[in-house]
């Protein structure tokens, strides 16, 4: 998908707000100065939704988690009620908005509440075996 701030390089990121893709430090801040409007919950929610089901892996690995699974976590309480914490959410962008996600991800595992998060996420999509 396109940048639609620029128009001229593919998207890495989306705002958290209005889940609008950019490509770059650049296009964030002016999309940012450009006032950006946050989307109602109901059509975050479906956007959520629908890119969740027409998803699909370009690289795939070992430890890929099925789509199936990740719909899981949709219905999971204990991650609803930790995707309550501002602090968490944070975090979350920061890592998903990061030039570096693997380097992200390992600062915020060194935080007990995104600790916490992953093994929540991990219960519902890799159950422990009885």
């Amino acid at each position: 998908m396109k940048c639609q701030i620029c128009s001229n390089e593919e998207s890495k990121y989306k705002c958290p707000s209005c889940l609008i893709a950019y490509c770059s430090v650049g296009c964030w801040t002016s999309h940012k100065t450009a006032k950006c409007v946050a989307r109602n919950g109901a059509a975050r929610q479906a956007n959520s939704a629908e890119s969740l089901s027409t998803a699909h892996y370009t690289h795939t690995t070992q430890d890929t988690v099925p789509v199936e699974k990740l719909r899981l976590l949709e219905g999971s309480e204990g991650v609803r009620r930790l995707l309550k914490n501002p602090h968490l959410r944070d975090m979350l962008v920061a890592v998903e908005g990061s030039p570096e996600p693997a380097a992200a991800l390992q600062t915020a595992m060194l935080e007990p509440l995104f600790v916490e998060f992953v093994d929540e996420c991990l219960k519902v999509v890799e159950p422990p075996s009885s």
